[in-house]
């Protein structure tokens, strides 16, 4: 009497097909989900590289600005300067003019 839910000559083949397509499946899975979190992962690096290069050219830009302004500012004392020495060489000619004046008389 064979016993029951079995039935003779069936072959393995069809489960064993199946459970290495499931395995295959399940690995395959495994390893896109590992890549995608890597992806994701250096996606997340790269964008927080690129603000904090950002941060840095923002900085830089405000520096070179501030030099403009001091430049501005200097440029405008260099004028005042100008005047200033102009008017002493001025004030020197007139003094040695009066100098030689007085030494004269």
């Amino acid at each position: 009497m064979p016993a029951v839910g079995y039935r003779h000559g069936q072959s393995p083949l069809p489960w064993l097909l199946l459970a290495v397509s499931i395995t295959l499946t399940i690995t395959v899975l495994v390893v896109g989900r590992n890549r995608l979190a890597e992806a994701q992962e250096r996606t997340w690096t790269s964008l927080k590289a690129n603000d904090d290069l950002n941060q840095k050219l923002k900085a830089a830009e405000k520096e070179v600005e501030k030099a403009k302004e001091a430049c501005s500012v200097g440029d405008e004392d260099q004028g005042d300067i100008a005047r200033k020495i102009v008017q002493l060489e001025l004030q020197n000619r007139r003094l040695q003019d009066e100098l030689s004046k007085v030494k004269k008389k």
